[in-house]
């Protein structure tokens, strides 16, 4: 049987291709799904006002992503406190969720899974976090990990491992 694709299928063709496929692969998978019609000059017709649709859709979805692009690029970064040990290490990481309410409070909606953080934040530092707002827009920022409580700063020439220091008791027997 012959039908019009109406999204794509993998191993199958893309969108708008006309393909052979089994009877029963059609009419129990592809059609009830609205993955695939008949093609007919009534569902050619509907298609091309689907595809239309579409396209004013990911139109209106690709300017509003570069509104938050440019919101993102004028904030430029978020700094975000974590509770840390005294050498600086996080208890845990700074996740997409924490990112998005880093920005959410700066007036930006941004949902989690659209923050893309390539290596794990595990230490206090600056890094770079890559924003998927669409496929043709990712603007990336920076983001400021700070400890919520002071850091335990080396005394310049104190050995690097602390010294025992020998009781009493020891030095007398």
């Amino acid at each position: 049987m012959k039908i019009l694709l109406w999204t794509d299928i993998e191993k199958l063709g893309k969108r708008g291709e006309i393909v052979d496929v089994r009877d029963g692969y059609a009419r129990n998978y592809l059609f009830p799904r609205r993955l695939a019609s008949k093609p007919t000059p009534g569902m050619y017709k509907e298609f091309e006002l689907e595809k239309r649709r579409q396209a004013k859709a990911d139109a209106k979805l690709v300017s509003d992503a570069k509104q938050v692009a440019e919101k993102i690029a004028e904030v430029g970064s978020v700094s975000i406190e974590v509770n840390t040990n005294e050498e600086g290490h996080l208890y845990g990481s700074v996740t997409p969720t924490m990112i998005s309410e880093a920005l959410r409070d700066k007036g930006m909606k941004v949902e989690p899974k659209t923050v893309e953080i390539t290596d794990q934040i595990k230490q206090i530092g600056t890094y770079e976090v890559t924003i998927n707002l669409h496929r043709d827009v990712k603007p990336v920022l920076k983001v400021w990990v700070l400890s919520s409580k002071p850091l335990a700063a080396p005394k310049e020439g104190a050995p690097a491992e602390p010294q025992k220091e020998s009781s009493p008791q020891e030095a007398k027997g």
